[in-house]
């Protein structure tokens, strides 16, 4: 995800190991959505206090069609994918920013030198996002919010 202003340069500027991630959890996420539901990449996502680009977020069913940008209400999963560029926004910044604007689930692929492991959280009643469960890169979870999928990260990236 980047911070950003709707009229800014789109992210085809994301690292080859970061699209590679991208495009590994999308095909893994997409399946296992809801009916009607939307698995979609790098599309503009408005947050407290600006603007933000993740690398991939699940739509709800309902959410509009034809718009490159969107409100939280219409978010269900945010996935954002490490890359030495990112970590420290991955971890800190943008996990708040979701949980503010009440973003049910956000999930962040790290890079270790095992393989990426994912970090799936949810956001709690209070309004800050609490970690769920750490997979590894031979791991395998499942997951039922917000919708059931199984999560194996090694699978998603080489």
């Amino acid at each position: 995800m980047r911070l950003t202003e709707p009229d800014a340069e789109s992210v085809n500027s994301l690292s080859a190991a970061t699209r590679r991630g991208v495009h590994g959890a999308s095909p893994a996420v997409r399946p296992a959505a809801s009916p009607g539901w939307r698995v979609i990449r790098e599309i503009g996502l408005h947050v407290p206090g600006g603007n933000a680009i993740p690398d991939v977020t699940v739509l709800r069913a309902g959410a509009p069609r034809q718009v490159m940008w969107h409100g939280p209400e219409d978010v269900a999963l945010v996935v954002e994918v490490e890359s030495p560029s990112s970590r420290r926004p991955d971890r800190f910044t943008k996990l708040g920013l979701h949980a503010e604007a009440g973003i049910e689930s956000y999930w962040r692929i790290e890079r270790t030198e095992r393989g990426p492991d994912a970090h799936l959280c949810l956001r709690a009643p209070a309004g800050h996002c609490e970690l769920l469960s750490s997979v590894p890169p031979t791991g395998s979870e499942p997951v039922e919010l917000p919708f059931p999928v199984r999560v194996s990260p090694g699978a998603w990236l080489p």
